[in-house]
């Protein structure tokens, strides 16, 4: 089955413009997109190929998070190594650096990241644009870490 690529990408007067791009899905964060983000924001950093970077979204809403899939998927949180302790463990770390490489590179990038944040920014799209140097919102645009529960 084929999947719509999680950006889109065009430079232009030196301006790099990222797109989240899966409206269908509200932009949320699957396998590809942390693998693509930090090639694509290192990319343009490492080589200047721009002044400034723009994340900016499809869609009703900037994005809804993580995609819970990618949970499902990953051997290092289903079970795979079950019994095994010490390898499910160094899985999961390694897990946890490849999803914090994607943010840290909005961090490092040379020139600034700007998110352009419509509707719902939420849970790991709060984190990613938090690494941005600059927000803006619309009107409409409301943030949500986490599901809030009470004790």
């Amino acid at each position: 089955m084929p999947t719509t690529p999680p950006f889109s990408v065009a430079i232009a007067d030196k301006v790099a413009h990222i797109v989240l791009n899966r409206p269908d899905k509200m932009n949320s964060m699957n396998r590809a997109f942390w693998k693509e983000l930090p090639e694509i924001v290192n990319d343009i950093s490492d080589n200047a190929k721009a002044r400034v970077i723009v994340i900016s979204s499809t869609g009703k809403h900037f994005s809804a998070g993580m995609d819970l899939s990618l949970f499902a998927q990953d051997p290092a949180l289903n079970g795979a190594h079950a019994g095994d302790a010490q390898i499910e463990n160094e899985a999961f770390r390694h897990l946890v650096i490849a999803l914090q490489d994607a943010f840290t590179a909005l961090d490092k990038a040379r020139m600034p990241v700007i998110a352009a944040i419509q509707g719902g920014c939420i849970g790991g799209a709060v984190d990613m644009t938090s690494a941005c140097d600059m927000r803006y919102c619309t009107a409409d645009a409301f943030f949500k870490s986490r599901k809030s529960t009470s004790v």
